[in-house]
């Protein structure tokens, strides 16, 4: 099967569609939800929905939010090379396109607004919104039932480990670029089904 066969294109944002901030890898880097060896111990928990949920509340949003506006003001996020080119690519193609990252949603939606990317997707959903975090599989399967397409015909794109394994637990193809935060090594060992050095060879393969 052909990475253009697929209907539902979904995308990782940090990392994947944009430059993750030093603030985002120090997290990445400390919780044991990115861990490949920590998930293969607790499969059974993430792939229920009957996990619980990750609970947040106003107080902290609002915090999270003032501290995030200092934050961006001084380093503002930019959008990966290649990254509105094959959005919209896949667009004309008529494919869906989403985008699911357990960014907060404060942040996920000011980041998409500021870099315009916006008008370049059919949707959004962070996984702070849902209380559904990777490699938790329910906010992409979620997204599938939103435009009815099957699991079959979605593919996961990331940059790190736990983005293949979310796409493999929704049973979703997982696509993995290696540009990002975690080295190409390490997402190879995770077995996604396809791997590309960047977006930007991605891009290339869909066009040719």
């Amino acid at each position: 099967m052909s990475i253009d066969d697929y209907e539902l294109f979904i995308f990782d944002w940090d990392g994947t569609l944009s430059t993750s901030t030093f603030i985002v890898q120090v997290s990445n880097l400390i919780r044991h939800r990115y861990r490949k060896g920590h998930i293969e111990k607790h499969k059974e928990e993430y792939i229920s929905r009957a996990e619980r949920r990750m609970k947040s509340s106003a107080w902290r949003n609002e915090v999270y939010a003032f501290l995030y506006d200092l934050y961006s003001a001084v380093f503002v996020p930019r959008l990966k090379p290649n990254s509105i080119e094959i959005l919209d690519l896949l667009r004309k193609r008529k494919k869906k396109v989403a985008i699911f990252s357990d960014s907060e949603s404060y942040r996920l939606m000011q980041e998409a607004r500021q870099l315009k990317v916006l008008d370049h997707v059919d949707f959004i959903l962070s996984a702070s919104s849902i209380g559904y975090y990777k490699p938790n599989p329910t906010g992409l399967m979620l997204i599938a039932d939103k435009y009815r397409i099957p699991k079959k015909r979605c593919i996961y794109i990331g940059d790190m480990p736990t983005d293949v394994i979310t796409a493999k637990f929704a049973g979703m193809t997982s696509c993995a670029v290696g540009d990002g935060l975690a080295p190409y090594v390490s997402l190879k060992e995770a077995g996604p089904n396809y791997i590309y050095r960047s977006i930007g060879q991605m891009l290339r393969e869909i066009s040719s």
